[in-house]
Parts: structure tokens; C-alpha cells; sequence
């Protein structure tokens, strides 16, 4: 895949979390540390799946072998449709993440950071292109983070 092709699937793949359907979200009482952790990079995994097959799907029309253009209406068009597709699907992890019931010292700090994503998302929605298309990764910083807490599966591999 081209560097940019795989720069957007990246940037979006963070947190790329969430699932409507993920088991288990809210256990009754408190969550172990470990289990909060795992519970929260199932619920990364399973979004950064669905973020990654919404990407696969649009750009699966163009030449693999090709650096796409940014200027290119038609990748302009298709970047603005993966994240319109993805930008539910990742919001709805970060609530899912917010929602689980670990050690309270983790969880607040875990809140912090899916507020911090929010911001990026926020971003990436008010101009898709320009952020996707930049040589800097939008989610860089909160993936640093969310890996340092543990939440490994919520960070984008480079």
C-alpha cells in the first residue's frame, strides 16, 4: 500500500476502538487493573478492525503501486467518506473505554487520554484531507501515551 494510503489507515487506527456490540463492556463493580486493560484493548482491537476494513474499502479502487494524490479529488472524496464511517466507530470505543470500571487512579487517567483523542478525531472530522494527508500523524502523542498506560492496542503500529 502507498505511504500515505497506510499514513491515513494509521492515523485513524489508534484508537481506533469501539464495537456496538463488544461483551462485557460494564462489569458489575470494579475491574481488576489487568482485566481493565484487556477488556480496553479488545474493545481497541475490535474498533481498529473495523476502521482498517472501512479504509481497505475505499481505497481499494485505487493502484496500489501509485503514491495517491492528495490533490486528487477522487482520494479527497475517498478519505472523506472512510472518516465519516470511522469517526462513529471510534468515538463509540472511547465511550465503551470510559464506561469500563477499573482502579481508580488508571481510569482517570485513561478518561483523560479518550478526551485528548476526542480532540484529535474533532480535528481529523473538520478537515479529513489536510490532516490525513500530512507528514505528521495526528494521533502520535495520545498513542505514546495510551501505550505507556497500557492500552497498547489502542496506538497505531508504524
Amino acid at each position: 500500500m502507498p505511504r500515505s494510503g497506510k499514513l491515513i489507515i494509521t492515523a485513524l487506527l489508534t484508537v481506533g476502538l469501539a464495537t456496538a456490540a463488544f461483551a462485557g463492556v460494564a462489569a458489575a463493580g470494579e475491574l481488576s487493573k489487568k482485566q481493565y486493560l484487556k477488556q480496553g484493548n479488545a474493545i481497541c482491537k475490535d474498533a481498529n478492525d473495523q476502521i482498517d476494513a472501512i479504509f481497505n474499502e475505499a481505497f481499494s479502487g485505487f493502484d496500489q503501486n501509485e503514491e495517491p494524490s492528495p490533490d486528487d479529488p477522487a482520494v479527497q472524496a475517498a478519505i472523506e467518506d472512510a472518516v465519516s464511517q470511522a469517526a462513529p466507530i471510534f468515538r463509540q470505543a472511547l465511550d465503551d473505554i470510559d464506561d469500563l470500571g477499573g482502579p481508580a487512579s488508571l481510569e482517570k487517567k485513561v478518561h483523560k487520554l479518550t478526551d485528548e483523542y476526542r480532540a484529535v478525531v474533532d480535528d481529523v472530522e473538520a478537515d479529513p484531507v489536510a490532516v490525513l494527508t500530512s507528514d505528521e500523524d495526528p494521533f502520535a502523542k495520545t498513542d505514546k501515551k495510551a501505550t505507556k498506560l497500557g492500552l497498547k492496542e489502542c496506538a497505531s503500529d508504524d
